[in-house]
């Protein structure tokens, strides 16, 4: 039986021979004896579950600094693997930069030097032909010379008294 503090201000008693009705105000205080002690009973439970609540919020709240903690070293932790990233990224790029100005470097000195060999290949080209050219001027000479010869042996033979079908064979020409 629950009673409230209301229902004991509230309560009349019986008038007896020597004061009030010892039964009712025994019931009374009995009534208001366990609701007492069911009241701290409740209390009590209530103030333990109230620190357990306190301790989970402590631990929560711990749990809570902690995963603060990790999300922040997380943050570190990627911040600066990202700028690992970044420079190693860069320095890839250089080197890249670099190569790429190497290979283009030596490309165009290659290039010079195949240039400047076109260029001789040419010139003893155009030398070889001169001189095969003035070979062929000197060789036509010989030839004209040659037959000018052969001419002048023609008119010598022609003035020799051998018979018109026996001619002697040149083996110069």
């Amino acid at each position: 039986m629950s009673i409230t503090p209301l229902d004991i201000e509230s309560r009349r008693f019986r008038r007896e021979l020597f004061g009030y009705s010892r039964r009712e105000v025994e019931q009374l205080v009995r009534a208001a004896a366990d609701a007492l002690s069911q009241a701290n009973l409740e209390r009590e439970e209530l103030n333990r579950r109230l620190d357990s609540a306190r301790r989970d919020v402590d631990e929560f709240r711990g749990r809570e600094k902690t995963l603060i903690e990790a999300l922040a070293a997380a943050d570190r932790l990627a911040e600066e693997r990202k700028a690992v990233a970044q420079e190693h990224a860069e320095r890839l790029l250089r080197e890249a930069r670099d190569q790429a100005e190497d290979l283009l470097s030596r490309t165009r000195s290659d290039l010079t030097r195949i240039e400047q060999q076109i260029i001789r290949v040419k010139v003893e080209r155009e030398n070889f032909e001169n001189r095969l050219l003035a070979l062929l001027d000197e060789h036509r000479r010989m030839v004209e010379i040659r037959r000018q010869e052969a001419g002048l042996s023609d008119k010598l033979r022609a003035r020799t008294t051998l018979p018109p079908t026996v001619q002697p064979t040149d083996v110069n020409e």
